[in-house]
């Protein structure tokens, strides 16, 4: 069973204790300025929970407008630390090969551990601590 932990113009949040996972899934809206994104990513940080520490998350931007101007990147970068420092495991799923490489390289750049993948399947095995199949 999942439950919502948050429907907001930017993004939707769902958990499955079942799976000890978290499904955070950003909308197609744009963000109108750096300040409502900010707002939005507090948001979702508020709704981390300590006992998340052991979980995965599954970051999804497949709908989300691609941006990756610096600015944005920067004002992005405290999302991708929180999840970071409370998840087990992120994974996050990508729409594009663009985009997969755009977000590699930040994780490169952040000193991060997550997987980017365009595979749903293989984001939830990563995010529930599966082994990743062999390709």
């Amino acid at each position: 069973m999942k439950y919502k932990l948050l429907s907001s113009a930017h993004w939707f949040m769902e958990e499955s204790i079942a799976q000890r996972v978290v499904m955070l899934r950003r909308t197609a809206l744009p963000f109108g300025s750096l300040d409502e994104l900010s707002s939005a990513n507090q948001e979702v940080v508020r709704l981390i929970r300590p006992e998340h520490r052991a979980w995965g998350i599954v970051v999804d931007m497949r709908q989300a407008p691609p941006r990756n101007d610096p600015s944005f990147e920067s004002a992005m970068r405290g999302l991708r630390d929180a999840v970071e420092e409370r998840f087990a495991r992120t994974a996050v799923l990508l729409g594009t090969a663009v985009g997969l490489l755009q977000v590699t390289r930040l994780a490169r750049e952040d000193g991060a551990t997550s997987l980017a993948t365009q595979s749903e399947a293989e984001a939830l095995r990563f995010a529930r601590g599966e082994p990743l199949r062999k390709s």
